[in-house]
């Protein structure tokens, strides 16, 4: 009921508080009852007793008054008590003079998984409904009292701030919730309880405040705190912590909690899309892994995945049956069609939660993998030439494309290489590497190239090789150089592994033909590399301990081929010869199959940041000398978005770069840029949801207090407002009434005894 604020108290019941009041009618109509006239026979005896009874007359009927009084008082404590009235603080300030107010904050979650399907509604929707409810009851019973909107995916900037909620301002609310949609950005709830302190400490005139926080309460983003590498850290210190601070002897905070819920959330996503290769050639199939989680409780049925890229047509895969909590990987493939950028699309039968059951990956196609192969002892007869069969491997004849551009050069033309141009360099039994080709290969790795190192008899310098490339351990070599070793007649072969490498996986297998066709004849004896990383050394992150790929089955299990990460590269050392001087595995087929796996394994990597995640900035440098600074970007939204201008930005030390903030929702998002020479090229990124915020696992209501401990909370579950406590600021009477009308009713049964006996 509407109260002016001058009232002290209101009730949320008031139709028991009027048939409380007409219940005080029932003792004085037994009191009347009872003093009914009757028929008077007069005797004598009588006459004694009507003289006695003059004399006491005043007296006995100032006591029944006053028990009339305490029974009919008791009663109508009794009807108030079940109305419930209460007291607003604002309207005892009113009358005293006073200006405190409390100041009513929402946080109104508008992340990824209010968009969940509950009982055919959004969980969004019946967040309107909730905050819908309580504005109305606050008009009703505060009307004077301040409220503040804010979401929680964008605290910074809120809906409203200090709003009174006159009939314009309750209508301009209303329209605004209305409008609300869930968006595809993360929460943070430390940027939330940080924003609501600033607003609090912006005002010194609020001593009450309650806060409202209307959520599905995503386990994930209430009971944690989200880092860089996807772990997560308690967080229940961080909830309580701004308001406690805040809250003090002379300033009051309640924290009311409604939970939209659904207490069983099933949810499957795909949450992983990536190229299995680091390069993707046009024309060859480019090879793709798709990761698809169960988030539900219960187990879910195949899906079927569809497959769709700008430059080719679509296609489908199935998946197995995904276990509760559990995940599938599925192998997919695409031909990608020109050279250039290109986007890929993987999306299955949309759930209930349907924005996280597509992914987007784009990817850098080229026209095959540069190689620049090294020969090291190069020859006119194409049986004694070093990489004569190495490169047949590479690049087949035939109508079918391997992938690869190879160029050969001898080890002479290797001083002043541009290396940059290639993807991958392969060093055949060079007879030493000098020290400015060493630092120029090592450069070329650190940058993300790879290299790959055959030996052989030209290798007659080991302490050189080891010198210029392994350099104590802390140069390319994955291994030390020691010895050349002869195997007996005939010959070693490899050991027999899980072969889980590309390279030499062609080997796996229970019963491999391969193992015992390839036998080797002579080979180096290695020392791996052993180095640890040394978090004080500035180098530490450019170097790795080496991995032995594969073993011989000598009786020293001398590695066969080892790898090695530098910097964003790669080097893989093969110790025997890639030709037939040291070995025969030219001469099988699982050769080429190693040799191309070899490629697509070290290849320069494309542009690693052409993914991100909703919500984090798009980010790229240009060469001010090939491209103008303006371009155009094409939204994921078009044609119903429509393209933006963007211009690149300097640093000061001529570079540009492009910066593009607002990815806001999930896509491609393509770039044209304009080069100097009048060209356009479109450069594309991917934006995918969060995977973390495809768990919707809700946190349990002790879960929750136990985050807020030390303050005022109360929990609502579902949109009902059930319980009245979510008003926050006013204070029920009905306690003290209880004990009024206990009292009275005692009282009562008292002085009638007392007035009974005389």
């Amino acid at each position: 009921m509407n109260m002016s604020p001058y009232i002290l108290a209101a009730l949320v019941n008031p139709a028991l508080f009027w048939g409380g009041a007409a219940a005080m009618s029932a003792p004085i109509i037994i009191h009347l009852l009872a003093r009914r006239r009757f028929q008077r026979i007069r005797w004598a005896a009588m006459q004694f007793l009507m003289d006695a009874d003059k004399q006491n007359r005043k007296r006995v009927r100032m006591e029944e008054l006053i028990l009339l009084a305490l029974r009919c008082l008791a009663i109508f404590l009794i009807g108030l008590l079940v109305s419930r009235p209460f007291v607003q603080p604002s309207g005892v300030a009113a009358l005293l003079g006073g200006s405190q107010r409390t100041e009513r904050i929402f946080l109104l979650d508008d992340s990824l998984s209010m968009g969940y399907q509950a009982n055919d509604r959004a969980l969004i929707d019946d967040m309107k409904s909730s905050i819908r409810n309580l504005l109305q009851r606050l008009r009703e019973h505060a009307p004077h009292d301040t409220v503040t909107l804010i979401r929680t995916t964008d605290p910074e900037n809120p809906i409203v701030v200090g709003a009174i909620l006159d009939d314009r301002q309750y209508e301009l609310l209303l329209a605004r919730i209305e409008a609300m949609q869930p968006t595809q950005r993360s929460q943070s709830v430390e940027r939330c309880m940080t924003n609501v302190r600033k607003l609090l400490d912006g005002d010194d005139g609020v001593l009450s405040c309650v806060l409202y926080v209307i959520s599905d309460f995503q386990e994930i983003d209430w009971l944690t705190a989200h880092t860089p590498s996807g772990e997560g850290n308690p967080a229940n210190a961080m909830l309580a912590g701004e308001l406690s601070d805040w809250a003090n002897d002379d300033r009051d905070v309640r924290v009311v909690l409604v939970d939209v819920g659904d207490d069983s959330p099933q949810n499957v996503a795909i949450t992983e899309l990536q190229s299995k290769q680091r390069q993707v050639v046009t024309g060859v199939s480019a090879e793709l892994e798709v990761t698809v989680r169960n988030f539900g409780t219960r187990d879910a049925d195949a899906l079927e995945l569809q497959i769709a890229s700008d430059t080719s047509g679509a296609s489908s895969v199935p998946t197995d049956p995904i276990s509760a909590g559990g995940r599938v990987t599925v192998p997919i493939s695409t031909v990608i069609q020109r050279a250039g950028d290109a986007s890929i699309t993987v999306s299955a039968n949309p759930d209930r939660l349907a924005i996280d059951d597509t992914r987007y990956l784009a990817v850098e196609a080229t026209d095959g993998v540069r190689v620049l192969v090294v020969n090291g002892e190069p020859s006119t007869d194409s049986y004694l030439d070093e990489v004569h069969l190495l490169t047949t491997a590479l690049r087949p004849e035939g109508d079918v494309f391997s992938g690869n551009q190879v160029d050969v050069i001898d080890e002479s033309s290797l001083d002043g290489a541009s290396l940059d141009d290639y993807h991958l360099v392969i060093l055949c039994n060079l007879y030493r590497v000098s020290e400015p080709i060493a630092d120029d290969l090592h450069r070329f790795v650190f940058a993300g190239g790879g290299l790959a190192i055959f030996l052989g008899d030209q290798v007659s310098d080991a302490l050189a090789y080891n010198a210029s490339l392994y350099r104590d351990g802390k140069g390319l070599l994955p291994a030390s150089l020691q010895s050349i070793v002869r195997a007996k007649e005939s010959g070693v072969h490899l050991a027999q592994s899980d072969f889980l490498h590309p390279v030499v996986r062609v080997f796996s297998g229970q019963v491999n033909p391969f193992l015992d066709r390839v036998s080797f004849q002579q080979y180096f004896a290695t020392e791996p590399a052993t180095f640890e990383p040394d978090e004080q050394n500035a180098d530490a992150s450019a170097r790795a301990p080496t991995t032995v790929i594969a073993r011989f089955d000598d009786d020293e299990s001398t590695p066969a081929i080892m790898e090695r990460s530098y910097g964003r590269g790669r080097v893989l050392m093969f110790t025997s010869s890639c030709d037939l001087e040291w070995n025969d595995w030219a001469r099988d087929a699982s050769y080429v199959i190693g040799m191309l796996e070899v490629t697509q394994h070290l290849a320069r990597a494309g542009d690693a940041n052409r993914s991100t995640i909703v919500g984090k900035p798009l980010t790229f440098a240009l060469n001010p000398s090939d491209y103008e600074p303006q371009a155009t970007l094409r939204l994921p939204g078009y044609p119903q978005q429509e393209d933006e201008e963007v211009v690149a930005s300097t640093d000061g030390s001529s570079g540009m770069q492009i910066n593009w903030p607002h990815t806001d929702q999930s896509g491609i998002y393509s770039f044209e840029l304009r080069r100097r020479d009048g060209r356009s090229v479109i450069r594309r990124f991917a934006v995918n949801v969060d995977e973390q915020e495809s768990d919707l696992s809700p946190a349990t209501e002790e879960d929750l207090r136990r985050s807020l401990d030390g303050l005022k909370v109360e929990y609502i579950q579902g949109i009902a407002m059930a319980s009245d406590e979510a008003d926050g600021g006013r204070k029920e009477l009905w306690p003290m009434l209880l004990i009024a009308a206990m009292g009275l009713l005692m009282i009562e049964q008292v002085m009638a005894w007392r007035f009974g006996r005389g």
